[in-house]
């Protein structure tokens, strides 16, 4: 039964007692039952809590409940499925949803007591806090960025500088640059968590820090103090300022580089960071440390202390000197000594016998290859084989320097390499080195690549009309096979037909009669006759007039009927437009005699062609 709000409940005490109304009568007026008028009435009180009736009905879960308030005192976080798998072996016979209803009223959700700290002061100049904090990859290169905090426990001067590793090296330059930043002024003791580069091993209060760690502690006389595991509130001051970084400093920015970051880096410490109200002490942190602290720091000791790696290598056969992930060539004459390397912040530098055989830049990136041509220019010359290029790229360099800068355009393109290369190794052969060197070198000044357009700038500057072309053309032994046949234009052949199909006596545009092929073939039967004259020829070819049209009949071998030809004009127009054929040559063997017409004129009349008797045997 629900239950009624309290504010109703006083209502009805006030009907009842302070109008002396009737349950009746305040029912009917409030809208409720009687009878929970009358339990209100009767109780003479507001109920803030639901009350069970006294001879209510019981409940099949009431014999468990003791048991089910043992276990969840036992184990506060047992589910409910557990405790019915466990009353179910005493004799539990209900449901689930009784259970776990129950259950979800009588569990305490179990609070974790808040542990009381002592609050640590710290005097001027006394105590410093380090800590690292990682980034992860901002420019997508595969390389963390981690950033190095130092705080002043007093003035809370803070000094911030991001990296690319958490190794010793950039530990310990990290603190001799923070130092710089105090005015080249150190506290009497740095506090650090466990560290792998400060501490080496630990059990309880023992301590046990790293030798190299130890002796740039020593250097400057600073006392380390290593907090206890897992107490970020020894070293609340650093760990605040971790958090503090990233969200003032990292959260919604972006930069072009790891030179950029640490730009923004030294702008937003030195304008924002250590010029703010801090919300503990209410001071300025850079004023409060050029007014009170400064002057208690200690100087930091004059002589600079080495903060770069120093390692030994054997030089490999192939003479990459393996560091980090990435390697670093040195002269092939080493191969096989002991060099030692020097690794700072930006340079790698390789020694033998402390002399500097070699240097490189330093990259953070991955599985990089860095060589120089100076380091194997000597074995380049004893293994010729050993050059990465072919003889094909050889011989394309050879050609002049415009082709060295065509071949890195081309290795930048989607061209084909393979295709480029052999094409124009041949244009070089047809056209010669100094021609295509010249062509390439125009068509990079028009920004263009392509072995295509290379061509074809070579086509427009040596025409075959006036420039004789390399290579020449193979000769044999047998002379017979060096003669050139020259071309023959067929239209010619096609004039005669045009003639003599032309209707005798018909007169052309200029006035002029013509005169069928037949009656001109009489008088120069034996001369002027392609075929041989007469009736003995391959075909003596003559006009007829049949009813589909007008066609040419020709007889002998291969005699047929052809489309109608051109009328007289068009024959004449044909034959002025064919070129004067050129003379034959002898035949490759014994043959018949044979003879090559020459150019029909307008008139009809046939020029004297060539003729070429058989050479007696």
């Amino acid at each position: 039964m629900a239950m009624i709000p309290p504010d109703v409940q006083a209502e009805i005490l006030a009907l009842h007692f302070g109008q002396k109304k009737g349950t009746r009568a305040i029912a009917r007026q409030l809208g409720i039952n009687r009878k929970a008028v009358r339990r209100v009435v009767e109780q003479r009180k507001v109920s803030l809590k639901p009350q069970a009736p006294e001879n209510g009905r019981s409940s099949i879960l009431d014999p468990f409940k003791p048991r089910i308030e043992e276990m969840l005192k036992r184990d506060p976080t047992i589910g409910a499925s557990r405790i019915q798998q466990q009353l179910r072996t005493e004799g539990y016979l209900g449901g689930y949803t009784i259970l776990r209803t129950w259950v979800a009223k009588t569990r305490q959700t179990p609070t974790r007591s808040r542990e009381a700290f002592l609050r640590i002061e710290f005097a001027a100049g006394e105590t410093a806090q380090v800590d690292w904090g990682e980034f992860g990859t901002p420019f997508n290169d595969g390389v963390k960025v981690h950033c190095f905090l130092m705080v002043l426990c007093h003035s809370r001067l803070l000094y911030i500088e991001f990296t690319r590793s958490e190794k010793f090296e950039e530990f310990i330059r990290c603190h001799e640059n923070a130092f710089r930043f105090f005015g080249r002024r150190v506290p009497l003791e740095i506090w650090y968590d466990n560290l792998a580069t400060a501490v080496t091993d630990r059990m309880g209060s023992l301590v046990r820090f790293n030798a190299r760690f130890m002796t740039y502690m020593g250097h400057h006389t600073i006392r380390p103090h290593a907090c206890n595991p897992a107490r970020g509130n020894e070293k609340g001051r650093v760990e605040d300022g971790v958090k503090y970084v990233r969200s003032s400093f990292w959260a919604g920015r972006s930069f072009r580089n790891f030179e950029d970051l640490q730009a923004q880096a030294a702008l937003w410490r030195d304008e924002i960071a250590n010029l703010r109200e801090h919300r503990s002490t209410r001071k300025i942190p850079k004023l409060h440390f050029e007014t009170e602290e400064r002057k208690l720091l200690r100087p930091m000791n004059e002589h600079a202390f080495d903060t770069c790696e120093v390692f030994s290598r054997v030089v490999p056969p192939n003479f990459l000197i393996a560091y980090e992930t990435n390697r670093y060539s040195v002269p092939w004459t080493l191969v096989g000594l002991t060099l030692t390397v020097r690794a700072s912040e930006k340079t790698l530098e390789f020694y033998y016998n402390d002399r500097k055989v070699a240097a490189h830049a330093r990259s953070y990136l991955k599985n990089r290859i860095f060589e120089l041509d100076s380091h194997k220019q000597g074995l380049l010359e004893r293994k010729p084989g050993g050059s990465r290029d072919g003889w094909q790229i050889q011989a394309l360099k050879n050609i002049g320097p415009a082709l060295s800068e065509y071949l890195k355009l081309l290795r930048a393109g989607h061209r084909s390499i393979r295709s480029e290369v052999s094409r124009i190794l041949a244009l070089a052969t047809v056209y010669g080195e100094p021609a295509v060197n010249d062509a390439c070198t125009e068509l990079i000044a028009m920004s263009m690549i392509g072995v295509d357009q290379l061509e074809l700038i070579l086509k427009n500057k040596f025409h075959p009309a006036h420039h004789p072309l390399a290579p020449k053309p193979i000769t044999f032994q047998n002379p017979k096979l060096n003669r050139v046949v020259p071309t023959v234009d067929l239209r010619r052949f096609d004039a005669l037909l045009f003639a003599s199909a032309a209707p005798v006596g018909e007169l052309t545009s200029s006035g002029e009669t013509l005169t069928s092929a037949s009656e001109k073939g009489s008088s120069h039967e034996n001369e002027n006759n392609p075929y041989g004259g007469g009736d003995h020829g391959v075909g003596a070819a003559s006009g007829t007039d049949a009813d589909h049209g007008k066609c040419i009949a020709t007889a002998g071998a291969g005699g047929g009927c052809h489309d109608p030809l051109p009328q007289g004009a068009e024959a004449q127009a044909l034959e002025r437009d064919a070129p004067v054929g050129s003379g034959g040559d002898d035949a490759a063997g014994a043959g018949a005699h044979t003879e090559i017409p020459g150019q029909v004129e307008p008139d009809g009349a046939s020029q004297t062609p060539r003729k070429h008797d058989r050479k007696p045997d």
